[in-house]
């Protein structure tokens, strides 16, 4: 089961989740510190996201509202966890419903690998990559 964190319950939920943030948080460029995520989530600026197995935690999500000119998008900022692979679409089917729920027209997910591949040469490294997936 996937459970939404209400703001006012972040602090109980936090020391479930802090290591997956944390983890998550490494393959950034440094832009958001678990504390920052925390304060964020708890100002309803970003949405928490708890993966439960029975009475196991094995993974968490924090999402965004983004409202760009055009179009509304959730965006996935952070997501770690234990075997990702077998709840990934309870992820999916979550992200589409609450998306859906406050008109966003896509998804965004920011990952790693690839583009570096062409970008080594002027001197990028690596950091993310974006998925998107519309919503229809």
């Amino acid at each position: 089961m996937i459970q939404g964190i209400t703001s006012n319950f972040i602090e109980q939920a936090w020391e479930y989740v802090e290591d997956y943030i944390s983890d998550a948080l490494k393959h950034g460029i440094g832009e958001y510190t678990t504390d920052d995520i925390k304060q964020a989530c708890q100002e309803q600026r970003m949405q928490l996201w708890i993966k439960w197995d029975d009475d196991e935690v094995k993974g968490a999500f924090v999402t965004q509202l983004l409202n760009y000119p055009q179009l509304k998008v959730l965006l996935v900022l952070l997501l770690g966890g234990k075997t990702f692979i077998e709840w990934r679409d309870e992820v999916d089917d979550v992200l589409l419903r609450f998306g859906k729920e406050h008109d966003c027209k896509y998804v965004e997910f920011f990952g790693r690998k690839g583009w570096g591949n062409y970008l080594k040469d002027i001197n990028y490294k690596e950091q993310v990559r974006m998925f998107a997936k519309e919503i229809v």
